[in-house]
């Protein structure tokens, strides 16, 4: 059976320039919602988490940006246009400010890591720029990072990442879970793939879903560079 949980209400993230109608901002484009799916199973009086709400994106691109990192492994949170930074431009002999689209908070990093989403033939031609943009985040110990559409929609990764993205919610099927993992730990120390895992649960469709989800939990790793498919191998990383 499906079982629905409810987190807190989920509030707008928004960044240090507001993306509404105020600021005539026309290439506002809508909100990615972020559950912490760390947290869904909390006593009542704790769920709800800081980290969860309605991320806004101000592009298509930047939409596919927070798609393919929510299922990164490595993401923990995220936060539109986080603050800004002041950098020196030698061109100018001027400071100039620069707002990055994004802060990424990721496991085993201490910082965040600041990010500039960009199509990769405006990146090419903003290269000066952004190295000496990226060069004084650094003179202030900050880590900056430029993502283009070559890297975010590259095949099979990003289609593997709208996959996951499904399974995001605060929606699991608690059955199928269950039952996935305890084939997992029967097949032990062998690795199964997704379709001999779908064929010993007995469960048809829903074990997918399930492998994708234990996946999105960390329960799973599944390797994002090959398709997700049948053949895919599903590795426990909570037997490890």
């Amino acid at each position: 059976m499906n079982i629905a949980f409810t987190p807190k209400r989920l509030t707008r993230i928004r960044g240090v320039r507001k993306a509404d109608k105020a600021t005539n901002r026309r290439s506002f484009c809508g909100v990615v919602p972020w559950f912490d799916l760390d947290n869904l199973m909390a006593p009542s009086g704790q769920r709800g988490s800081r980290i969860e709400g309605l991320v806004e994106f101000e592009s298509l691109l930047e939409h596919d940006f927070l798609v393919l990192i929510r299922s990164d492994g490595i993401t923990t949170s995220v936060r539109p246009q986080p603050r800004k930074v002041g950098w020196w431009d030698p061109r100018s002999q001027r400071w100039r400010v620069h707002t990055p689209d994004f802060a990424l908070r990721r496991r085993f990093v201490p910082k965040p890591v600041y990010v500039q989403v960009k199509p990769k033939v405006v990146a090419d031609e903003m290269a000066d720029e952004l190295a000496l943009i990226e060069a004084g985040f650094r003179a202030q110990g900050l880590t900056f990072e430029v993502w283009t559409d070559e890297v975010i929609r590259r095949q099979p990764r990003f289609a593997n990442a709208e996959l996951l993205f499904d399974q995001s919610g605060p929606l699991e099927d608690v059955e199928a879970l269950d039952r996935v993992r305890s084939v997992l730990r029967e097949a032990a120390p062998s690795l199964l793939t997704v379709g001999q895992v779908r064929e010993v649960s007995g469960i048809g469709s829903r074990a997918m879903q399930a492998v994708l989800r234990l996946h999105m939990r960390r329960e799973v790793d599944l390797d994002l560079e090959r398709p997700i498919d049948a053949r895919a191998l599903v590795r426990p990383t909570f037997l490890d």
